[in-house]
């Protein structure tokens, strides 16, 4: 065996030994993360907030990282923009510290306005939500060309429901996406929540029964259909050889053009082809 054949053996061994290593990683199944297996260490309260919002309301919550907003129009000094800091408070003017972070903007505006009765009298103030680092929530969807899924964080401002997701997700519905079991994923340490609804009768029959509302840290996931199943697994195995190829041929450029530059016209010729 010469010795470009024996070069060209190895690779193909390093090639299948990284393609078995890819797809045992791809099949296992990963450590566990329950809250029995996680013990001391585990999330106790719903998704891990210290400030989080009420399951039966609608109305935003402030958090940390949120930005007030504040409007005085009989003295624009006091007016402005206020970040919430760690400990919940925010500086607001020389008033001092204001807790803020858990409150709802109705909430914080009667407190404001509490605070400025003390020196203005009768005082109009305009409370309003800034922007938004506290709330989130996430949308996830098969990633076509790599395999796997794809995760998006959004910003949660209250009154959200299932059909502004799903418009906001580019609206799937393709032979890849299962638009009949969208699913809300609703994570908790003991009791998660899977609520599975069928979009295509929001859109095509106006039936909003399954339009519900999402609430902070909500996971909205479209699932595949059979057909996307079998294209994330060709295309999640496909991807590391995509990868090489993609580095081969930029090898190959670079060598061409060095060659081409130094005057090899041999070369240049077949590497033409």
């Amino acid at each position: 065996m010469t010795a470009k054949a024996r070069r060209a053996l190895k690779l193909v061994c390093v090639l299948i030994a990284a393609t078995g290593f890819l797809l045992l990683q791809a099949c296992s199944n990963g450590p566990g993360s329950t809250f029995d297996e996680l013990g001391a260490d585990g999330n106790t309260r719903g998704f891990g907030r210290k400030y989080s919002q009420d399951p039966e309301e609608n109305e935003f919550v402030f958090g940390v990282g949120d930005e007030v907003l504040i409007e005085v129009p009989d003295e624009p000094k006091l007016s402005g923009r206020f970040a919430i800091r760690n400990d919940g408070n925010f500086s607001f003017a020389w008033m001092g510290d204001i807790l803020g972070a858990g409150l709802t903007p109705s909430q914080l505006k009667k407190k404001v306005t509490g605070r400025l009765a003390l020196y203005l009298k009768d005082p109009e103030v305009v409370l309003g939500v800034g922007e938004v680092q506290s709330k989130r929530y996430y949308i996830a969807a098969p990633d076509i060309r790599l395999g796997g899924s794809i995760i998006k964080s959004m910003e949660f401002r209250g009154d959200v429901v299932l059909f502004d997701v799903f418009v906001q997700m580019g609206a799937p519905s393709s032979l890849l996406d299962d638009d009949k079991h969208v699913k809300i994923i609703r994570g908790d340490p003991r009791q998660p929540r899977v609520l599975t609804v069928n979009v295509t009768e929001i859109y095509k029959k106006g039936l909003t029964g399954g339009n519900i509302q999402i609430r902070p840290d909500d996971i909205i996931y479209v699932p595949p259909t059979w057909i996307g199943h079998v294209n994330s697994a060709i295309a999640g195995i496909s991807a590391p050889f995509q990868s090489l190829f993609t580095i081969s041929r930029a090898v190959v450029s670079v060598n061409y053009s060095v060659r081409i530059l130094s005057g090899d016209a041999t070369f240049a010729m077949g590497g033409a082809f």
